[in-house]
């Protein structure tokens, strides 16, 4: 038997990141929000975050009993996206499809060269002219952070 069940998703807009919100400050004009894949802990303006809501499918032996009353656990999937400034050559070869260690050398050249050692918007990543970006960052792999 599976259930639906309403699962909410948040985005930070300014770089795309998944993250879970925390707590709300100011009568919710800000929230305090955790990056999903980073961890990392930071306010946002309620601008910046973008609710994604979605209809998730459970199986009943997700279903528990607790005093009287069920509880549902959804499972969320993990989301396998990859900060481009932290991540090694050697992981960018893999997660940017068409990309090899050369290349991957070269995008972290670049990012060394930025100001503040990192990139600020995927757009930069266009200077390396070898690779199709528009193909490769349109699978929502990568994001900067």
């Amino acid at each position: 038997m599976m259930t639906a069940v309403t699962v909410k998703e948040f985005t930070y807009t300014p770089n795309g990141v998944k993250v879970e919100v925390l707590s709300e400050h100011d009568e919710g004009e800000y929230k305090m929000v955790k990056s999903l894949t980073t961890g990392k802990v930071f306010f946002a303006h309620r601008n910046q975050i973008d609710e994604i809501v979605k209809e998730a499918e459970l199986e009943a032996k997700d279903v528990k009993q607790r005093r009287g009353r069920q509880i549902v656990k959804p499972e969320i999937q993990a989301f396998n996206r990859t900060n481009i400034n932290s991540a090694t050559p050697q992981l960018l070869t893999q997660v940017l499809k068409g990309v090899g260690l050369k290349t991957a050398t070269e995008i972290k050249e670049l990012q060394q060269s930025m100001p503040g050692e990192r990139f600020t918007k995927l757009e930069q990543l266009k200077s390396i002219t070898r690779v199709d970006w528009d193909s490769v960052l349109e699978g929502d792999h990568v994001y900067v952070e």
